[in-house]
Parts: structure tokens; C-alpha cells; sequence
């Protein structure tokens, strides 16, 4: 038994295991746990990790969840920049929060922002 399975987290460790093996909704699930801190030790930046891995893979709830930890600055520093292109790629996937998400940045970005974000153009459709 490890540490993991002694703090009862015996859930947590055959999602991890399956996570690192690549599976797209154990890496999501996790960002879940790890974000709520139930099931799981709270961690936001363990919760950004997994988002991001399963954000690579094209999973559009993990792009949202991510985009808003950065829309918010919830354990990771605030980034609109960021919440932006991650946004983009959940609302291409059809997420209709992250279109509203994309719509609240471009009403509240600095303009620096907002030529940051109308710079990422194509750039955002490269995952």
C-alpha cells in the first residue's frame, strides 16, 4: 500500500495511473478532484495540470475549466490572454459557455490585451 491508498484516496490513484496512460477522462476527472478538493488534496495548480493535459487532447470541458481558472486568476495567475485562446477552442467545439466566456473577455480586456488576442487570429486553432 502507498501513501495515496493510506489516505484513502484509493480512487485518486487508479485515476492517476490511468491519467498518465493518457486516458482523456481520468486527466479531466482529476482537474475536477483536485480543483474541488473532495475526493482529493485541493490543489489548483495539480487541477491545471491535468485540465491542460486534457485540454491538449481536445477535451472541451477541460479547455473551459482552464480558461476559466485563468479568467478568474483561481490558482493560477489571471490571464485573459489565456482564457481567450482556451475559450476559443472549447467554443469550437461547441461550448456555449466558453462563446459567452469569449465574449465577457472582449468587454472587459485592456486594449493591449485585446490586440494580444486578436493576434492569436489562426494561432488558437493549432491543437
Amino acid at each position: 500500500m502507498d501513501i495515496i491508498e493510506l489516505a484513502g484516496y484509493g480512487q485518486l490513484k487508479k485515476l492517476l495511473e490511468a491519467a498518465q496512460g493518457g486516458d482523456v477522462t481520468a486527466q479531466y476527472n482529476l482537474g475536477v478532484l483536485y480543483f474541488e478538493g473532495k475526493d482529493a488534496p485541493q490543489d489548483y495548480m495539480e487541477a491545471a495540470k491535468w485540465y491542460g493535459a486534457a485540454a491538449d487532447q481536445g477535451d472541451r470541458q477541460a479547455q473551459f475549466n482552464l480558461g476559466l481558472m485563468f479568467y478568474r486568476g483561481v490558482g493560477l495567475p489571471k490571464n485573459l490572454v489565456h482564457a481567450y485562446a482556451l475559450f476559443s477552442l472549447a467554443a469550437a467545439h461547441g461550448d456555449e459557455r466558453a462563446k459567452q466566456g469569449m465574449a465577457a473577455i472582449q468587454r472587459e480586456a485592456a486594449p493591449e490585451q485585446l490586440a494580444a488576442i486578436n493576434a492569436l487570429g489562426t494561432d488558437s486553432h493549432r491543437h
